[in-house]
């Protein structure tokens, strides 16, 4: 661990220190010391962390706020708002604390933060339902250091349909994968260089991402639902699409420590079951084709000798003790991951002249704006008689 990085693709710590406190960047110094939950920078070193992806996430409004979407996710709520704001706090993570966490964008920034003895610091986005039904939000936070984006929570939205949190879910109004919005979004992330994460996403989207996407794609925080049933896990039919074969898709399936995902029960879980897990995945889809996610910060608990972030050397122990050699180790702790990022990235050079999608979701209707006030006075006389002379959004 020493000798090459161990990447997480899924903690959730700026969560924790949004839900601490009214002013939370007034808890950003903190990290240095002790916080509550499974990560502080104390327990990243103590675990040897090479790098991290800390998730932009704001909740299912419908789901947790009694806030409903409506059938077509026009409902209005403060997910925009709140995910920039998570955002900061990440940012303003790393500033503050240059001594120990480095901003990364690629595998070339990760290698650079670990040679200087530093945890690589990158960012990823879980779900799309606070992104206002818009590509354009997804460009800026591109722009601002996103990674890869999940392209569902527990909930469906405009662009995809979801496997839920665990129980029944009602049937998305839009299809049973990716909507037609959806179909656009994935060469769109393409383009951007930005990682498509499947994980939350109902089987089908799973299945429409892969056949859409020209780059790997990427499960953050997955279990394997043949050694664990859960709707979030992945089932053996997707990841027999996933490996290194002809027509499959290169991508990657980060294991996670949640209990629930880990079974056999919540209380029994364990880091010899999470090794399970990867073994399972790794015998359909390749060594080359797993990796390490833990939702630390995002779960009540991790499983037993996953306890925090000071534990990562258990699953290593582990998966040691079963034969796994050297080179083998050193893929599933990142490599493997680092490797995708740079078919990726290699993908988004490719696509470096194509135009930005212009696709919007069918259903909004603030489009064509007309921002002129009733009266238009704030529209020249040449645009007010276009405006004027259009049809309306329910004519249409």
């Amino acid at each position: 661990m020493s000798e090459s990085p161990l990447i997480d693709t899924h903690v959730d710590l700026p969560q924790i220190i949004r839900g601490l406190g009214r002013q939370p960047l007034d808890l950003i110094p903190d990290l240095a010391n002790r916080l509550p939950g499974h990560v502080d920078i104390p327990r990243m070193r103590e675990g040897h962390l090479g790098g991290a992806f800390f998730t932009v996430w704001a909740p299912c409004a419908d789901q947790f706020l009694n806030q409903p979407y409506g059938k077509n996710f026009l409902g209005m709520n403060e997910g925009l708002r709140d995910s920039l704001e998570v955002l900061d706090i990440i940012k303003n993570m790393i500033k503050q604390h240059p001594e120990h966490m480095q901003a990364a964008f690629s595998s070339n920034d990760i290698r650079e933060a670990f040679k200087s003895g530093k945890i690589a610091s990158l960012i990823g986005m879980e779900g799309t339902h606070f992104l206002g039904n818009s590509l354009s939000t997804i460009r800026l936070f591109a722009e601002m250091g996103v990674k890869y984006l999940t392209l569902t929570h527990t909930c469906h939205s405009s662009f995809a349909a979801s496997n839920g949190g665990g129980g029944y879910m009602e049937p998305s109004s839009h299809g049973a994968g990716l909507t037609e919005f959806g179909k656009k979004l994935i060469p769109e992330l393409n383009r951007l260089g930005v990682m498509v994460d499947l994980f939350h996403t109902s089987d089908q989207t799973m299945k429409d991402s892969i056949a859409l996407s020209k780059a790997p794609v990427v499960w953050t925080h997955a279990g394997a639902r043949s050694i664990q049933y859960h709707p979030r896990n992945v089932p053996d039919d997707v990841l027999k699409l996933i490996g290194d074969e002809p027509g499959k898709n290169p991508g990657i399936i980060l294991s996670v420590f949640y209990p629930v995902f880990i079974g056999p029960t919540p209380e029994t879980a364990n880091v010899s079951r999470v090794a399970d897990h990867i073994e399972h995945i790794a015998s359909i889809v390749g060594r080359n084709h797993v990796g390490i996610a833990s939702d630390y910060d995002g779960m009540y608990a991790g499983v037993k000798g996953l306890e925090d972030a000071s534990k990562y050397p258990n699953l290593i122990v582990e998966l040691l003790s079963r034969g796994w050699n050297d080179t083998e180790i050193r893929n599933v702790m990142g490599e493997n991951l680092m490797r995708v990022m740079d078919q990726v990235d290699k993908v988004k050079f490719e696509m470096r002249d194509q135009l930005p999608s212009s696709a919007i979701w069918e259903k909004r209707t603030d489009l064509p704006a007309n921002w002129g006030r009733p009266e238009q006075a704030y529209l020249p006389l040449e645009v007010r008689d276009l405006v004027n002379s259009r049809p309306k959004h329910d004519e249409l």
